[in-house]
Order: structure tokens, then sequence, then C-alpha cells
């Protein structure tokens, strides 16, 4: 079967060359190469148009969520892949990544993510913390799951992408790969974590830019447990969750780590609270007593 991959792209020239150049040097090549510039500002398009590529714009940012409905709208084949601008695969990646397809019943697949660059302490944190790898067993995933493929590297079908809605634009940058992954596996489709498929991170962060990716991370698993509902209760459980952050790498030995752990909770929480007050923030949600309850220390719950 024929494949598309596509690479979404924002302001990515410092990695572009490498990323499509280990596409292009892959065992088992893709078919089409798209590349999504998301309104870049940068060389990227430069960079990206010295390639034999099929590149398309936004006149405007628009989101990685955006950018991945637009290549799969234009992906002439039927399979689809993606690879994060800042993510480079080993020669057999796609190879490795197309097997679990021979199951007709497989509707995606994707692989691990190995941080490149860990010697300084904001990398060393970001490795530890953010890590997108699902570690070393082949994983299945269906039923009731909680695993998700990383939106890093996957091959999706896109018949099946389309026919639920395609990604949800609304999560702009973060979540949207967990949402769709979410229901894929509740409209009864099975996707494969292929522990074979390795990816390398580029990325290189400094302790400013690791505590706001953090804070990105965590912003919809809070907003759907009711965490900005009590924006107090919210701040409260920064201290709580640093707390807990800076005795696990005492204990550990991550000594460097520290000074991050330690600016976190007034970071996040000068960032929450910036969200509380902003108009643009989301319209709160009933979470529920079950889910709102991470933010109650244990022996006040009920």
């Amino acid at each position: 079967m024929k494949l598309s991959l596509y690479i979404p792209c924002y302001n990515a020239a410092e990695y572009l060359e490498k990323s499509i150049g280990s596409l292009l040097g892959q065992t088992r090549p893709p078919d089409e190469i798209l590349i999504i510039d998301d309104g870049s500002t940068d060389k990227s398009v430069e960079i990206a148009s010295s390639f034999p590529v099929k590149l398309i714009r936004h006149e405007r940012n628009k989101g990685l969520a955006a950018a991945r409905n637009t290549a799969f709208k234009n992906a002439a084949h039927e399979l689809v892949g993606a690879i994060d601008a800042d993510v480079y695969p080993d020669k057999d990646w796609l190879e490795q990544l197309l097997l679990p397809f021979s199951d007709l019943r497989v509707v995606g697949t994707g692989g691990r993510l190995i941080e490149a660059f860990r010697e300084t302490p904001a990398d060393a944190w970001r490795a530890l913390q953010l890590s997108q790898d699902l570690g070393e067993e082949r994983i299945i995933i269906g039923g009731h799951s909680h695993k998700c493929l990383g939106g890093f590297g996957t091959i999706l079908k896109k018949s099946v992408v389309q026919e639920i809605g395609g990604y949800n634009e609304n999560y702009r940058t973060n979540f949207e790969d967990v949402d769709l992954c979410r229901r894929l596996v509740q409209a009864g489709h099975k996707l494969v974590f292929e522990p074979r498929a390795v990816a390398y991170h580029q990325r290189r962060d400094t302790i400013r830019s690791v505590i706001r990716t953090a804070w990105n991370w965590d912003f919809y698993f809070h907003y759907f447990n009711g965490g900005y509902n009590r924006i107090w209760l919210k701040i409260f459980f920064n201290f709580r969750s640093a707390r807990a952050l800076i005795w696990k790498h005492v204990r550990s030995g991550h000594f460097a780590l520290l000074p991050i752990d330690l600016r976190l909770p007034f970071r996040h929480s000068q960032m929450d609270l910036h969200y509380h007050f902003s108009p643009a923030r989301l319209a709160p949600v009933n979470a529920g007593p079950v889910r709102a309850s991470v933010y109650i220390p244990w022996p006040f719950r009920s």
C-alpha cells in the first residue's frame, strides 16, 4: 500500500533539513512527502523548497491540529504518516511502522521517541518528566487502554481519521494527538505501538522553555479535571506536586534538576493566573467530584 508522509512545520528551519533528509534515506521511502508550513516567518519554506517535496502553506499560523488536517486533506494515499519537524528517524523507521498493517484491523501505528540531548539540566528534565517513549515492548492499544500514540511520528489510515472528523482544531498545538487516539479507540479501532520504529527528538531547551512546555503539556489534563474552576486549588496543587517532584529527584540523585523543580510552581502559578483572567479563557467544565478531587489534599477528600 502506498504511503504519504507529512511534516507539520512552524519556524523549524533549525531542524528541517535533517528531518527531510532522514525521510529520503529510508529503507522504505514514502511515496510522497508533504511539508505543511503553518505560517513560518523563518527560512523553513526556503529550506523545504530545496527538496523533492510538496509544499503546502497556511497564510497564517493556525496551529498543529489544523496543519495535520491539511495534510490528511491533501494526502494522495490511504496511509498517511507524520513526523514532527524536530524529529529524525532511524533508516528503517517507516519499514517497521508499516509491518503491523498486515493485520487489516490495525488503523494506526507509532514508535519510540528518544531524546537526542540530555546534557543540560533543562534537557535532562524534559527527558525525565516529558518523555513520549512508551518503552521497549510492543503494545496493542484498544478497548479500555489509556495508552496513546504520540503525534511526533505515526502512520494512520486516512479514511478512518476522516470518518471520525479528523483532528480537533480547538486544541491547536497540544492534546490533539491524544484526543484523536482516544476517539479512534472508542470507535473500536486497533492501534499498535511498535518499539522497533525508533526516532530521535532534536529539541534543546532552556529552563524557561521547558517550564512553559510542561505547563502546555498538562493544560488539558487540568482543564478537563476542573483545575481552572477553582484557581486557588490549582495553585495549591502546583506547590504540592513540585514538593513531590523535588523529593523524587533528591531520592534518585538528580540534584542538577532541583533549580527547575523549585521554579516550577511559581512560574506555573503565574501562567495559571494569566490564563484565569484572560478573555480567551475556555468555558468551565463540569468535571465531577472524582476528577476534581485531585486538587484536594487527601486528608480533606470526602
